[in-house]
């Protein structure tokens, strides 16, 4: 695994992914408010006889896509804690490093 970071990082493909991850969760975001919000005013448009039930709002739909959204999310913030996140012993190393008494020059 650490191998796989030290190339993730090097090589700006993880800065890359995590790019490509936000992105698509912000595009998803617009593609699923636009796409509910269209269907819903279409079908209140086309319910406008006394006939026809009121269309409720798609609720389960609108759900499991926020959640698929939010999981992107996720799966981009834990890639950047992953990748970018400092170790509490490697800061402890160089305070370490930092006081061991040797004058600087």
């Amino acid at each position: 695994m650490r191998r796989i970071r030290e190339i993730l990082l090097t090589q700006y493909i993880g800065a890359i992914t995590i790019g490509f991850i936000f992105a698509q969760g912000v595009i998803q975001f617009i593609n699923v408010t636009v796409q509910i919000g269209s269907n819903y005013w279409a079908s209140r448009q086309a319910s406008q006889s006394a006939l026809v039930g009121s269309a409720s709002f798609p609720w389960n739909h609108f759900i499991l896509s926020m959640t698929s959204i939010a999981l992107n999310l996720l799966a981009g913030f834990l890639l950047i804690r992953w990748l970018y996140a400092t170790e509490t012993s490697e800061i402890q190393d160089d305070k370490i490093d930092e006081d061991s008494g040797v004058p600087e020059a």
